[in-house]
């Protein structure tokens, strides 16, 4: 009977355990989609940032050359 007691304590702690861990992915997923969906913005804007600043040095390295 002794025996019997410990499955069904292990039972419950697995069943609470799960419980716990599908509250938790309910949890972390909407936030972590949202912390690589700020991340993937924030790199969106350094490259468009880049692209800009890559075109502003070419055409001004073009612009200087004619000068001269």
């Amino acid at each position: 009977m002794g025996s019997m007691k410990a499955v069904g304590a292990v039972a419950a702690t697995g069943v609470v355990s799960v419980l716990l861990l599908k509250l938790l992915a309910a949890v972390a997923a909407p936030l972590l989609g949202m912390v690589f969906g700020l991340l993937m913005k924030a790199l969106t804007i350094g490259l468009v940032v880049a692209a800009a600043f890559f075109l502003y040095r070419i055409f001004r390295r073009r612009r200087d050359g004619a000068a001269a």
